[in-house]
């Protein structure tokens, strides 16, 4: 072993292409191993992953004839002992390839074929396309290319099988549902000659359950929430806010799962994620809602000012809607009381009880003996009228006047205060109506929104020649 060892590099130069002919390339087979996808950051739009990495070459420089070293026909040698392809990651995005690469050792055989196994985690730049986030699909790629040789030199050539998952470990978020490679010739300004690559394509599919359960869910029990506003009675005195708060409430909420969602979106997005068109949809219906609330809280108002219902605001509510019992049952519509003057009988009853205590009252001023009267029992033992002065008789009709005036007074204040209550009855109502009728809206355009987020997906992608070239360009 030791012999065949300082056979082979004694004065072997592994700077130097390993070729007699320097006018031939070296060719150099590699074989590609995903392992793991191990994170992909949104915001850099960077995919981390995990690979293994086996090269095949034939370096013409180090060959043995097994028969003079004891029937050896193969060694491992330390791989900084030997002349190695400069094979890289084009799209990297961190250079540092020591920190993250395993150091090991090559396998020589005695023909001349050099066996090197590479274990490494690299950072590839991939340009993500979030409009159907979090239900969105990505195409990454990795090209490997000799850094410094171009075709001439170096003839870089898949291994056949190279894009095989055998060995891959599945990520819980990200499905890789198609995987390829293919070899390409590409041209710098630099060189004459093209450089051969090798790009292995992989389809990544997001898995959204986490963000169904930490953004989509809270959302929806918040616009829940705002729907229950619409059933929340106003006060009678029309200074209810306590629905106004719950929309300002509803809509800082909304913004705060919004700040989440950006965290996890590139600050430069050319396009606005799915789900962000899905909170600004619910944000601009919680806006209505808290804006819708004040108009009817104003509407509400009007009826405790006094103001009485226009005439066609009435008869379209009060007739049209009133007169269909689906559509008032649907948006709890009740007739309004008739808050009408008392009935004539009912009124010629006060009265009545009214003479009678006049009558009372003049029976009880006739019996007894004052200054200007007569005593009754005098006027029943002759047959004369009762006989009373002027001023008892202009107290009497006094008195009956004033009393009349207090009744009407109490009618009208009874009245008033009636026709008050129908005037607020009649606008709560409306307002009423017009709740139910935004909240119909709102219901039907949040149930639309969760259809559209929950279908609108980019359909399964497979791989083609088609498909990746134009990916590579």
């Amino acid at each position: 072993m030791r012999l065949l060892y300082d056979h082979l590099f004694d004065g072997y130069q592994r700077e130097l292409r390993p070729v007699i002919d320097e006018a031939e390339p070296v060719h150099v087979k590699l074989k590609f191993w995903l392992k793991q996808i191990l994170k992909v950051d949104e915001r850099d739009q960077i995919v981390t992953v995990y690979c293994w990495l086996e090269l095949y070459w034939r370096d013409e420089t180090l060959s043995w004839d097994p028969g003079l070293f004891g029937n050896l026909t193969r060694i491992h040698v330390p791989a900084d002992k030997i002349w190695k392809p400069d094979i890289l990651v084009y799209n990297n995005a961190n250079m540092n390839v020591a920190e993250n690469e395993l150091d090991t050792n090559a396998i020589l055989q005695s023909d001349g074929r050099v066996l090197l196994f590479r274990s490494i985690i690299t950072s590839i730049s991939c340009q993500l396309n979030l409009a159907n986030f979090p239900f969105d699909q990505q195409v990454c790629y990795l090209t490997f290319a000799s850094w410094s040789m171009d075709g001439s030199k170096l003839l870089l050539e898949p291994y056949p099988g190279t894009d095989n998952l055998e060995l891959y470990i599945r990520n819980t978020e990200w499905s890789l549902t198609d995987f390829k490679a293919k070899a390409y010739f590409k041209r710098y300004d630099c060189c004459p000659h093209p450089f051969p690559d090798i790009t292995y394509f992989m389809v990544l599919k997001r898995s959204p359950s986490y963000y169904i359960f930490s953004l989509v869910i809270p959302s929806a029990f918040i616009t829940v929430v705002t729907i229950v506003g619409f059933f929340t009675p106003h006060s009678t005195t029309g200074e209810n806010t306590e629905k106004v708060s719950l929309g300002v409430t509803a809509l800082l909420s909304m913004a705060i799962i919004m700040m989440m969602v950006s965290d996890e979106v590139p600050a430069t997005s050319e396009v606005i994620p799915l789900i962000g068109k899905y909170y600004i949809g619910l944000i601009f219906l919680i806006f209505v809602a808290a804006f819708t609330t004040t108009l009817t809280l104003s509407f509400q108002m009007r009826g405790n000012s006094g103001e009485e219902l226009p005439t066609n605001v009435r008869s379209f509510f009060f007739i049209r809607i009133a007169g269909n019992k689906y559509i008032s049952w649907a948006f709890s519509f009740q007739l309004p009381k008739k808050y009408v003057t008392r009935p004539e009988k009912e009124q010629t009853f006060i009265f009545e009880n009214l003479r009678n205590c006049l009558n009372g009252y003049y029976r009880g001023f006739a019996t007894q003996n004052g200054e200007n009267g007569v005593p009754m029992e005098e006027v029943k033992k002759k047959p004369r009228k009762m006989i009373m002065s002027c001023n008892t008789a202009q107290c009497a009709h006094l008195m009956t006047e004033r009393l009349r005036l207090v009744v009407e007074d109490i009618r009208d204040i009874s009245q008033h205060d009636r026709d008050s209550k129908r005037i607020q009855f009649e606008w709560q109502q409306v307002t009423r109506i017009i709740d139910r009728m935004i909240m119909f809206v709102y219901i039907f355009v949040t149930i639309t929104f969760a259809i559209y987020m929950l279908t609108t997906r980019d359909p399964d992608i497979w791989l083609d020649d088609q498909m990746m070239d134009d990916i590579k360009k």
